[in-house]
């Protein structure tokens, strides 16, 4: 009676503790983890149809899936403006592409009021790009009060460019840095900001600046960063200290590419082919060709694959609105 009364209590125990195990397990294997590209300049309802094509590519030929797109060109303006675009992007793909308002050119100020950044996140807008070049511009004291508003709401700064473009093209190193520092001033100012910087910050192109990023990333606990268009820059920095640098941070990186219009036109396969190389820098430790990333063949850096979770979705779908819902109702199982 009492081994019998100590094996009810053992399974009692699993039963119980059963679903704790599974989410600390992936449920996913490479080949079904979903993918989010955090950083894709998709553009037109058009264009949209073009990257589902190349979803379709990476799925049948390199058994990966790509989920879903987080679209930092759209028409949506001030005023409403490219309302009906939401719409239809909505109703047609259910989710596949999420919807950022853009600002290019913010020398004469960010144009969407606060007032505005709540109707659009009620539209259905998950966040809000913004391009800063090689300027301090983003440091303007007018611009406090929308990213006030973003703090206030949560908002997330979709991939927002600072010193774009990074050093190795930046004429003046001075420059670049009073931009770096104009951009550190603002999240002094609001700590409650949740952003995501593209291209690492453009931090990423030696073993000096990934010691900077992670002083960032340590100093500003709501900076995420994606890795769009630095798979290039993997050459220039010693491939273990990238490897520990993102195995260390992986609560903090997106996945991203920058592809924006390369498949105009049917070039499905060369696209498909792009994205697989990002894919394989992160997973594999292949020596892969010049091409896509530049000019340099790169070495994989082979993560682990709860990195890569986090990396291609779980982090996306904490930190954007919409996309755990989103991926829940694609059938996709999101704890």
């Amino acid at each position: 009676m009492y081994k019998l009364g100590l094996k009810y209590f053992l399974f009692s125990i699993c039963i119980i503790l059963y679903p704790t195990f599974l989410s600390a397990q992936s449920r996913y294997s490479l080949s079904t983890m979903p993918r989010i590209d955090v950083h894709a300049h998709v553009g037109s309802i058009e264009r949209m149809t073009e990257y589902m094509e190349v979803r379709k590519v990476l799925k049948e030929q390199f058994n990966v899936d790509l989920a879903m797109w987080i679209n930092l060109r759209s028409p949506l303006g001030p005023g409403g403006e490219g309302l009906d675009y939401l719409k239809e992007v909505d109703e047609k793909y259910q989710g596949r592409f999420l919807t950022c308002l853009t600002n290019h050119n913010i020398s004469k100020g960010l144009k969407f009021s606060p007032e505005e950044l709540v109707e659009w996140i009620d539209r259905g807008v998950v966040g809000y790009k913004i391009w800063v070049g090689v300027s301090p511009a983003i440091d303007h004291p007018a611009n406090d009060v929308t990213l006030t508003k973003m703090e206030q709401i949560g908002m997330v700064g979709a991939s927002v460019h600072i010193s774009q473009p990074y050093p190795r093209n930046c004429k003046d190193p001075i420059k670049f840095w009073e931009a770096i520092n104009a951009w550190e001033r603002v999240l002094d100012r609001h700590p409650n900001l949740v952003v995501v910087n593209a291209h690492m910050i453009n931090l990423f192109y030696s073993d000096e600046q990934l010691e900077y990023l992670q002083y960032v990333l340590e100093t500003y606990p709501n900076v995420y960063i994606d890795i769009a268009a630095r798979f290039k820059d993997f050459y220039s920095m010693k491939r273990e200290n990238i490897r520990k640098f993102m195995i260390k941070y992986a609560d903090r990186i997106l996945f991203g590419t920058d592809i924006s219009d390369q498949p105009e036109g049917g070039d499905y396969q060369q696209v498909a082919e792009a994205y697989n190389r990002c894919f394989q820098a992160l997973e594999t430790d292949k020596v892969l060709p010049r091409g896509f990333f530049g000019d340099r063949e790169i070495r994989g850096i082979s993560l682990p694959e709860d990195v890569l979770e986090k990396i291609y979705y779980r982090n996306a779908a904490r930190i954007y609105p919409r996309v755990k819902d989103v991926l829940k109702n694609l059938g996709y199982v999101i704890e």
